[in-house]
């Protein structure tokens, strides 16, 4: 953690940093960790083979006024772990930066801490650093995490080929729907997400993994960015792409937002025919891998456009 600054640069309602991090530590102690954020850089608590890195951004990726403090903390920490889960890992450490606004005050900051700290401590990564600093912007949440390998070898995006079937590891569309839909009921449940690391776990020990990633972005987006890195095509069948009864409520048989919803942070994955996953990864059979030709995603034999959450794109309420 930075140097200390005096309690007069709370003008947004924050108090100095000291106090700040203060509360850090206080909401990382109640969540059942033991932090130490004396030095300028932590200690990772084991090996680390993987490391990867993410961005909340208010106003795009999260919204007050539909989502609480401690939902949003949960988030940061679900979408840096399910990257973890994407590559074959396992959860190790955490690091972040907390870029504060003027118009936050004290219980939003304390909030988002906990929510970080409580989904990092239930899926058993250490918290070992981070910064703080001002912005007249929108608030970001910046995470990076680290975690050794799960099996013997990382997952990848390229490694699958034609023959092999095409798994999801849960339901699709919920956290879209909350989106769409926002009452109470709806927002309820897009919050139920959590990195897949126990299937992620289950599947590195069994070994037959040809590809896989997890879907943060949409299915048919991230499938044909998996195909595309495998140099393959793949055929969905709408029907066997599974969401939950909530989701049926709401959009019975229309599979459109499940397609290309996103943030289900469940793990998309590939395998050969041979052999079914273990029972402990919950996956699901959604279609196929084909060779190269013709469209790249066909959806019940029809050309499929690969749609989802583009970061780049205008913002559409994201």
């Amino acid at each position: 953690m930075p140097d200390d600054e005096p309690p007069s640069a709370g003008r947004a309602g924050l108090p100095g940093e000291r106090l700040l991090v203060e509360a850090i530590e206080a909401e990382l102690r109640a969540a059942g960790l033991d932090p130490d954020l004396t030095d300028d850089c932590g200690r990772p608590p084991g090996p680390t083979a993987l490391v990867t890195t993410d961005a909340l951004v208010e106003g795009r990726h999260f919204d007050f006024e539909r989502d609480t403090p401690e939902q949003v903390g949960a988030q940061a920490a679900v979408a840096n772990l399910s990257d973890l889960a994407a590559s074959g890992g396992a959860a190790g450490w955490a690091v972040w930066d907390l870029t504060l606004p003027a118009r936050w005050d004290l219980a939003r900051f304390r909030g988002v801490v906990r929510g970080f700290a409580r989904a990092c401590a239930a899926h058993g990564c250490a918290i070992i650093g981070g910064n703080l600093t001002r912005t007249e912007g929108p608030g970001v949440i910046s995470v990076t995490v680290g975690g050794p390998l799960a099996g013997a070898r990382p997952f990848t995006r390229s490694g699958a080929r034609p023959g092999d079937l095409i798994y999801v590891t849960g339901d699709l569309g919920d956290a879209a729907l909350g989106y769409l839909e926002p009452d109470p009921e709806a927002r309820a449940r897009r919050h139920r997400w959590r990195p897949h690391l126990a299937e992620a776990r289950a599947l590195a020990e069994w070994g037959r993994v040809s590809a896989a990633m997890d879907i943060s972005d949409g299915l048919a987006i991230d499938l044909d960015r998996m195909m595309r890195a495998s140099g393959a095509a793949a055929d969905l069948m709408a029907a066997c792409i599974p969401t939950s009864a909530h989701y049926a409520a709401r959009r019975g048989r229309d599979r459109r937002v499940a397609l290309t919803g996103g943030e289900d942070y469940v793990l998309l994955f590939c395998a050969d025919p041979g052999h079914d996953p273990p029972d402990a990864a919950g996956a699901i059979c959604v279609g196929h891998v084909r060779p190269p030709g013709g469209p790249r995603l066909r959806l019940d034999g029809e050309a499929l456009r690969p749609e989802g959450h583009d970061h780049f794109a205008p913002a559409e309420g994201r």
